[in-house]
């Protein structure tokens, strides 16, 4: 019996900025190939994609009543694909109509052990990529996922295996928590106790120009952000104020430590060390990415966040809960002094776990 699903179904979440969506799923369309089909849903009725109910077989289109977020639109996105396989694609960025069938070929030929793949990120109006994955590695499970974290934040590009999301509970990871705002990433780690991930080197996945209105975004601009004398104090609060970075950290590492018996102990401890230094540097220099509100201070935000994450049941007590707690008591210079030492011990326990993944490759 001939398989009649699509081999990838793009996945394209949208709000408030129809213009952008349509021309994202004109894109899709214009590559004319039924292996590659197109699913959107909307956070409100947009008159604009009303026409995509009904326009093309290879087109799913569907809107909620009322806003209900980006995590809850992504997640009935993931839910509902019937496609072999799915990638996330933000409503501002395209693919490539000259490389679809590659990656198609790509997929069909993949192992099924494999059950996410992540694509590199290049630019749509000038050479070159925003991200791409070290070219030494083209393969990795959940130990050196955890230690490398080689993974990029960036929605666009993550394709999941349309049988492995069916596989786990789905619905967990789209929880409205404040600190929930790497759903995408989570769920590939919560795939690979099972499985493993696959990088894709070329050309697909296009960034487009960021669009400063609509969406859910992380990256709401304030009216006169091109125009003042502070720069980028442009970005959301809600995501990247001192509160929320401290929250998304007891969450995730929170999300970490439910996997420690499907991880071995040194890429825990190294995924851990990673997590402390990416969201300590990032609550730290939060004063230089949002506005803060007048009489903000930023240790009494990161102490908020923190007892938030106990009262929400996010704060797992684990050692390194606790080591980050620390630190957001701490005076700040002394927290600094701290985290001078652990990044450098860090640094040389990553460069050893490559060392170590090189070694073993070179060896088979």
């Amino acid at each position: 019996m001939v398989d009649k699903k699509p081999v990838l179904e793009i996945l394209i979440p949208t709000f408030n900025r129809s213009h952008s969506a349509q021309e994202a799923i004109e894109n899709v369309l214009a590559c004319n190939d039924e292996r590659l089909t197109v699913r959107c849903n909307s956070n409100g009725f947009e008159p604009g994609l009303e026409k995509y109910r009904n326009l093309d077989p290879r087109v799913n289109y569907d809107s909620f009543e009322s806003n209900r977020g980006f995590q809850e639109n992504l997640h009935k996105l993931l839910a509902e694909t019937n496609a072999k396989f799915c990638m996330i694609l933000s409503d501002e960025d395209r693919i490539d109509v000259n490389e679809y069938k590659k990656i198609l070929s790509f997929l069909e030929n993949l192992s099924s052990s494999i059950a996410v793949v992540i694509c590199s990120i290049s630019y749509k109006e000038k050479s070159g990529f925003y991200w791409r994955p070290n070219q030494r590695f083209s393969e990795i499970d959940i130990h050196d996922c955890v230690a490398l974290n080689p993974i990029p934040t960036y929605v666009s590009g993550y394709i999941f295996r349309g049988d492995s999301l069916r596989d786990i509970d789905l619905k967990s990871f789209f929880n409205s928590s404040i600190g929930n705002v790497y759903h995408f990433s989570d769920v590939s780690l919560y795939l690979l106790p099972q499985s493993k991930l696959k990088f894709y080197h070329d050309r697909f996945v296009e960034m487009g120009p960021a669009i400063k209105y609509g969406g859910d975004g992380h990256s709401h601009k304030l009216p006169d952000s091109e125009t003042n004398d502070i720069k980028n104090l442009d970005l959301n609060p809600s995501i990247y104020g001192p509160k929320p970075r401290v929250r998304q950290f007891f969450y995730r590492e929170n999300l970490l430590h439910k996997l420690k018996d499907s991880i071995g102990y040194i890429s825990l401890f190294i995924g851990k060390l990673n997590y402390v230094e990416f969201f300590y540097k990032s609550i730290m220099d939060s004063e230089n990415k949002v506005v803060f509100n007048q009489n903000m201070i930023l240790k009494d935000e990161a102490l908020a966040g923190y007892y938030d994450s106990k009262e929400n049941k996010e704060y797992s007590g684990s050692l390194t809960a606790r080591f980050f707690e620390m630190l957001l008591r701490y005076p700040r210079y002394i927290s600094d002094l701290i985290m001078i030492i652990v990044s450098t011990l860090n640094r040389i326990f990553r460069k050893i776990h490559v060392l170590h993944l090189i070694y073993n490759k070179n060896k088979k």
